[in-house]
């Protein structure tokens, strides 16, 4: 799809589940299991090109064995290679974001200072060996560009903090030729949670300040009529206000965009 004169593709690496319905959500007893897919969003244009996340990594792995592992093959398909890729940009560090991290040798690694000074201590790296393994790495090699607030990153690319679900969690506003498309990473991860945004998720850090983070980010999409990619959601959308929540629809069911 296009966002003024950048081309913007959703990459898909895996699709799985790690939980039912009512693990991921305990407010809710529903054992159905909860397929999601684990995707990432490359963007392309004025010569730079950004990959926002970078999926769960290649198998063998101890999370989501088996979902899948074609971050590279769906690179290729939208016609790029690994050492063109000149930044990656966190949206947090949870161990699906961040598996192919390292497989990029020309990029530069963009994370937030909070959720680094979070996730990257000694402490933090003994319980997530995938931290460990993926990103520690990066540390060593001197490519990780850590990001105080707001920032653009790239021309028409700008990280913009949206915390709760990790305490650095951020969310990449793409704007080019008066046009926005927003890749909202987890802030949410199910249309659950979109019809009602204070619905706990069992991964969020901080439950109270995820809702409302979420309230707030979905609104504002929402009056506004912006394009919207969620990192677990199969297409790009729109949200719209509903009652106490929102709305979820599909752009390409709109008639719109639809990722190439």
């Amino acid at each position: 799809m296009r966002v003024g004169a950048l081309d913007v593709a959703i990459l898909v690496d895996a699709e799985g589940s790690f939980a039912t319905i009512g693990e991921a959500f305990p407010a809710l007893s529903n054992g159905e299991e909860w397929r999601l897919p684990i995707s990432a969003v490359l963007i392309r244009g004025g010569g730079t090109t950004v990959l926002v996340d970078t999926g769960l990594g290649p198998e063998p792995r101890t999370f989501m064995p088996g979902a899948g592992a074609r971050l590279l093959d769906e690179l290729a398909r939208a016609g790029a290679s690994p050492d063109e890729v000149d930044l990656v940009v966190h949206t947090h560090l949870h161990v699906d974001h961040v598996g192919w991290d390292g497989s990029f040798p020309n990029a530069r690694y963009a994370v937030s200072t909070a959720e680094w000074s979070y996730y990257m201590s000694e402490g933090s790296l003994a319980k997530r060996p995938h931290l460990r393994d993926r990103v520690e790495p990066l540390r060593d090699t001197g490519s990780v560009v850590l990001v105080d607030g707001e920032l653009e990153l790239a021309s028409g690319v700008r990280l913009v903090p949206t915390p709760g679900h990790t305490p650095g969690h951020a969310s990449v506003f793409i704007e080019s030729e008066g046009e926005e498309l927003v890749v909202l990473g987890d802030v949410v991860v199910h249309e659950l949670q979109v019809a009602d945004p204070d619905l706990v998720y069992v991964s969020d850090e901080d439950a109270k300040l995820s809702a409302v983070t979420r309230k707030r980010v979905l609104g504002r999409l929402a009056d506004e009529g912006t394009s919207v990619i969620v990192s677990h959601f199969h297409e790009p959308g729109r949200f719209s206000r509903m009652g106490e929540g929102f709305s979820w629809s599909n752009l390409a069911k709109e008639g719109g965009a639809a990722v190439e």
